[in-house]
């Protein structure tokens, strides 16, 4: 079977460009971009950001004992933290606590309604993730999870000159 020189598929738009495709850190930016370009508005439709939703899914899978263990979770600076906080305690999402052991510390917990809301974003991410990666098998999929996973932890959470 002969192989076929792509390149002039790709000048007329069909295919990755190579400048992209020979580049991970340039594949995993435009994976991530693409993302986010799908989720914003549906987020924001749903009344959120996407440092809500991180902190909301923080919040129901990791139980942070203190707000300031929340902002490196979510890699934020504790001052970013408390604006998103804020918001989720207005809109009856989450909120804040004094620690019983320690009355200098806020915890914050997810309420019922943050709960409800945390599975409709899952459920967007879920979406555009089959979007996106729905041409590729189910082991595919979960090697790129484990890849992305194992990438990323070690670095995390990220310098505090580098939160997002």
């Amino acid at each position: 079977m002969a192989t076929v020189d792509t390149r002039d598929d790709t000048a007329r738009g069909g295919g990755l460009p190579r400048g992209v495709a020979e580049r991970p850190a340039l594949l995993i930016h435009k994976l991530g971009s693409e993302v986010m370009r799908r989720a914003e508005r549906p987020l924001e439709e749903m009344g959120l950001t996407g440092r809500e939703y991180t902190a909301l899914a923080v919040l129901a899978s990791d139980a942070p004992t203190s707000q300031a263990e929340l902002a490196r979770m979510c890699g934020l600076l504790p001052a970013q933290l408390v604006a998103v906080i804020d918001e989720l305690e207005r809109d009856g999402l989450a909120e804040r606590r004094r620690d019983d052991a320690d009355r200098r510390r806020s915890v914050v917990r997810l309420t019922p309604k943050g709960r409800r809301l945390l599975a409709r974003g899952d459920a967007l991410a879920a979406r555009i993730e089959d979007e996106l990666l729905g041409h590729l098998d189910p082991a595919q999929r979960a090697r790129l999870h484990d890849v992305l996973r194992q990438a990323l932890e070690p670095s995390w959470p990220l310098p505090a000159g580098d939160v997002e």
